[in-house]
């Protein structure tokens, strides 16, 4: 089936991505003045494989659209336990800029933030982490039990769009001034491309246009998820090889995204393999799924 080449590709795109930066980043960038000592040839590779990865992901779940229906909640462990470390990491986040720790990128606890003019956005964003990760915590216990938590509060999610709003003006205004432009795209498209997966997670928890939804939640994820992982991993990884520069966003800030791009792949897994029609829409297979009432499980 096409959508899960296109996770495969993803997964693969982000691997690769993920190898090119690190290979980058130790041999072929200079940490005191910021710049490639290769004149940005592997900088252009590990943002081109995993980018050229996610488009061909994109395409193939787009191509697929008419294979996507609504969301069946289920029991999941899997994606609870990631649920619960991506609230962990947005709650871990937010205590860390909370103690006033979060622009100096070469520390992982971070300084103070360096302007006044910083703070409007920053406490968003602070507050933004907050109240998603306890709403995180709420939908993991969902996949624990096979329920839908948000049944009740359907636009309760919309606190996940918030976050990711403050996330992408954070990022564009204050951290996207790299000399790269491969730096700058990665933080300001992976961002952009997170803001979108959320809000159609969203419609798709609230059951709005469930099977549009779920095809622009697929084709914006995986961007999001290939993307920001890609950035992140590596990023994070090499702080404990004490490697860091100014351009970076700072790691308190990383870390909440690092989590949400990790649930969102393992929920894209999960609906593929539980909320995907064997036939496209129409076919004899879905037709007798619903003259039964039934929904059925895509292998």
């Amino acid at each position: 089936m096409r959508v899960g080449n296109a996770l495969k590709l993803a997964c693969v795109g982000f691997g690769l991505g993920v190898l090119l930066r690190v290979v980058q980043m130790l041999y072929f960038f200079d940490y005191d003045t910021g710049f490639y000592t290769d004149g940005g040839v592997m900088a252009w590779l590990s943002l081109g494989v995993p980018l050229a990865a996610a488009v061909a992901g994109g395409v193939l779940c787009f191509r697929s659209r008419r294979y996507f229906g609504p969301y069946v909640p289920r029991r999941n462990v899997l994606v609870g336990v990631v649920g619960l470390l991506s609230a962990a990491a947005l709650l871990c986040s937010a205590a860390l800029q909370f103690l006033g720790r979060g622009s100096d990128p070469s520390d992982l606890s971070c300084s103070g933030y360096n302007a006044a003019t910083h703070q409007v956005i920053h406490t968003a964003f602070w507050a933004g982490c907050v109240l998603f990760g306890l709403v995180q915590l709420v939908v993991s216990v969902g996949f624990f039990t096979g329920k839908n938590t948000l049944e009740k509060a359907p636009l309760l999610y919309l606190v996940g769009v918030f976050w990711g709003l403050c996330y992408l003006v954070l990022v564009y205004v204050f951290y996207a001034r790299s000399a790269s432009f491969v730096e700058n795209f990665f933080s300001v498209i992976s961002a952009a491309a997170l803001v979108l997966a959320l809000f159609y997670l969203c419609k798709l928890f609230a059951g709005v246009d469930e099977e549009g939804a779920a095809k622009r939640l697929f084709v914006t994820g995986i961007l999001a998820v290939v993307l920001t992982l890609t950035y992140t991993v590596p990023n994070l990884a090499l702080l404990l090889l004490d490697r860091s520069y100014p351009g970076e966003i700072p790691p308190a800030i990383q870390l909440a995204s690092l989590g949400v791009a990790a649930f969102l792949l393992l929920f894209l897994v999960t609906f593929r393999k539980y909320s995907l029609r064997r036939t496209p829409k129409g076919g004899a297979e879905s037709g007798k799924a619903r003259h039964g009432g039934r929904r059925f499980k895509a292998g």
